[in-house]
């Protein structure tokens, strides 16, 4: 800034009012020898004060000091029975739920295992029936209408199975 027409402009302004660190070397002794620059520098630092005073003055008086912390605790502590009775009702409700859901679940096991084993016990006496009387009636008849219906005392021979079953 060896020009003493060149002053320094509104951003260098305020640089130097908030620091007059920020500025270059050469820029503190424009400031230092230019009266101009000295004069616009000190008409900003009076808008900044008086911007300042006029915050104080129209900022409303506390009525009671403000106290963030203590409110928080207070309100904290009126929420905290409430609190613990809303998660008691809530383990509840999940305690008694999952006991019904799990009764359910054994009813219903237990009730499918007793189903399957009766038509599983009903499945054997008729593979029973059929192991033990595996020809149809008529070829029964054909055998030996001697048993009057009694089909245990039947005997098979090869020549009867040629019969039924020829080769």
């Amino acid at each position: 800034m060896k020009n003493q027409d060149t002053h320094l402009n509104e951003d260098q302004i305020i640089r130097a009012v908030v620091d007059e660190d920020d500025l270059t070397a050469s820029e503190r002794n424009h400031l230092l020898q230019c009266f101009t620059c000295q004069r616009e520098k000190r008409a900003f630092e009076q808008v900044l004060n008086r911007l300042g005073e006029m915050s104080e003055e129209l900022l409303p008086s506390p009525r009671r000091r403000f106290a963030p912390d203590a409110q928080e605790n207070r309100s904290l502590w009126r929420w905290r029975p409430a609190l613990a009775v809303g998660f008691v009702i809530v383990l509840l409700m999940i305690g008694i739920w999952w006991t019904s859901f799990f009764t359910r679940v054994q009813e219903n096991g237990s009730m499918h295992i007793t189903q399957k084993m009766e038509s599983d016990q009903q499945f054997m006496a008729e593979s029973t029936f059929i192991e033990d009387y595996a020809l149809p009636n008529r070829y029964i008849d054909i055998i030996d209408n001697s048993n009057n219906g009694d089909y245990d005392d039947y005997y098979y021979d090869d020549e009867f199975l040629e019969f039924v079953l020829p080769l």
